[in-house]
């Protein structure tokens, strides 16, 4: 499961592309890949909370109450900016285990919100 399919598809198509060892073992589980995006951008579930978006950022409030405020980093664009700077910036390595501890917890709410959202739409449709 994920959330954006042509992002996350081209990701990992990238991945096998540069590390060709593991090639067939992400195209054999590309096809089984679920987008938790269609649902919201289809208008199967629509929330007025959402204001529109179908993004994972307003789904998740409207849905489940919970949400990525107060976060030192609460957004895709930040957390690969801020991942490219740790990588390859000149930053202290204070500065760096701050920045991992963030990102980890952008990550980790990243892929709980998919649990979340999975759990809510079964509660409705049950």
């Amino acid at each position: 499961m994920f959330y954006n399919e042509s992002f996350e598809k081209r990701l990992l198509k990238e991945l096998a592309r540069d590390f060709p060892e593991y090639e067939s073992r992400v195209n054999e589980f590309l096809p089984r890949l679920v987008d938790l995006l269609k649902p919201f951008r289809n208008f199967h579930y629509y929330n007025p909370e959402q204001n529109g978006s179908a993004s994972i950022k307003w789904v998740l409030p409207a849905i489940t109450g919970m949400g990525y405020d107060g976060m030192n980093i609460d957004n895709g664009m930040e957390a690969s900016i801020s991942f490219e700077e740790i990588t390859f910036g000149d930053v202290s390595e204070e500065e760096r285990a701050r920045v991992r501890r963030d990102l980890e917890e952008y990550c980790k709410l990243d892929t709980w919100a998919e649990v979340m959202i999975v759990g809510e739409l079964r509660k409705i449709i049950h």
